[in-house]
């Protein structure tokens, strides 16, 4: 057969895993609506643009490259972030080097991320106050089966060596921001000690293993993020956080970082109900909680306000943040948008923290929301609001270089 003959095969086979996708996202058994439905096709075609960046416009394991995701939108992405991603195989050695900026958090983690094999797999977990950095501000280390290699190509050493077994797995950086006008990002360079050759072109025969991991990666991902809330509801953890332990940790299965403590339930709010969320803050690095769809994608946080952290939000007098979660603006300043979704998904995260608080929500009817606010709410009038919302923007543009 030829090699145009198994490319078209290859192309056929691919396009119907794909529409494998697309009967989840418009399962008519699935309890969610229209727009739901919609936004599922979204969900497959964003992670269709990610998972074609990583698998051929990477550079592979070997010229791996340490590109910045946007749209992320899965697993509940995190707003202030900046998320990295590269290709890994540690049976090779690679180098990290750069400088660390002003984030308020980074995070370095060498892991698996294919959730249909099972629980996430982490062999390296480094946040930045853990890097090797110089007077300058500058560090470098290496990873990998070993040996360790040799000085870098400045014949600078590396300032720190980590064997890890010879897997291959993802590494992710995460970067958060708080201050989202004035953080500076660290800038980064990743780098295979000794990559050989690069591989520019490709045949058939190296083109169609891409294919298969690139579908399967798009619909098994899909699915695992829309059986993850869907669970919420199986077990009634809807509109209250009662089912979650106040020192449960970090969410190492599902690729948590380490560094943070997680909480996440559903959220179900009719047009004339509002929910109230209280939480006690705790001392921490950073602090952040958000909304998300049925699919577990972050929403509209550009120019909505589905997400507030330490830096954005007003924390009152007795040190609790007190949010009103609503489909319309009610004039409270920590209001958090549902932009127009009825149902989904509520997470918070507690960066490097010395408890892990857990909130209380209330669901009242809007006509007697009045009688549960009093002077600790904050409140805002409607052009303070578009103040916040177009500097929020500018913040959001300001970090993508967009």
């Amino acid at each position: 057969m030829s090699d145009s003959s198994d490319l078209r095969s290859a192309w056929h086979v691919f396009c119907d895993r794909l529409k494998d996708g697309v009967e989840i996202a418009l399962d008519p058994d699935r309890p969610i609506d229209d727009v739901d439905r919609a936004e599922g096709v979204r969900a497959l075609l964003r992670r269709l643009t990610s998972e074609i960046n990583r698998e051929l416009e990477s550079g592979g394991t070997s010229h791996p490259e340490l590109a910045w995701i946007h749209p992320f939108k899965n697993g509940q992405d995190n707003p202030d972030g900046l998320y990295q991603m590269a290709s890994l195989d540690l049976s090779r050695t690679y180098r990290l080097s750069g400088t660390v900026g002003s984030v308020r958090y980074l995070g370095i983690t060498a892991m698996t991320t294919d959730f249909s094999e099972g629980a996430i797999e982490q062999f390296l977990a480094l946040n930045g106050d853990e890097l090797p950095i110089d007077t300058e501000g500058r560090f470098s280390i290496a990873f990998g089966a070993g040996p360790a290699p040799a000085p870098g190509p400045e014949g600078t050493s590396d300032g720190a060596w980590y064997e890890l077994p010879p897997r291959r797995c993802s590494l992710i950086v995460r970067q958060f921001f708080s201050d989202w006008d004035s953080e500076v990002p660290a800038d980064l360079h990743l780098e295979c000690v000794d990559p050989g050759p690069s591989t520019s072109r490709l045949d058939a025969t190296g083109l169609e293993p891409h294919l298969t991991r690139i579908a399967d990666n798009v619909v098994d991902m899909t699915a695992f993020w829309a059986g993850f809330g869907a669970s919420h509801l199986v077990r009634g953890e809807v509109n209250a956080f009662d089912h979650v332990q106040a020192a449960q940790g970090a969410s190492l299965n599902f690729g948590g970082s380490v560094d943070q403590g997680y909480g996440q339930t559903w959220y179900r709010i009719a047009a004339d109900e509002a929910l109230l969320l209280e939480v006690e803050i705790p001392e921490c690095s950073y602090w952040e909680i958000q909304l998300g769809d049925v699919w577990y994608q972050s929403l509209d946080w550009w120019n909505r306000q589905s997400s507030l952290n330490g830096d954005q939000a007003v924390v009152s007098a007795d040190g609790v943040f007190r949010t009103v979660i609503a489909h319309h603006d009610l004039g409270v300043t920590n209001w958090l948008d549902t932009t127009g979704s009825t149902q989904g998904c509520i997470t918070y995260r507690w960066n490097q923290a010395d408890r892990q608080p857990v909130p209380t929500c209330t669901l009242v009817p809007l006509a007697t929301l009045d009688d549960h606010l009093d002077d600790r709410w904050d409140r805002i009038t409607p052009d303070q609001r578009a103040v916040v919302l177009r500097n929020r923007r500018r913040g959001a543009l300001l970090r993508f270089r967009r």
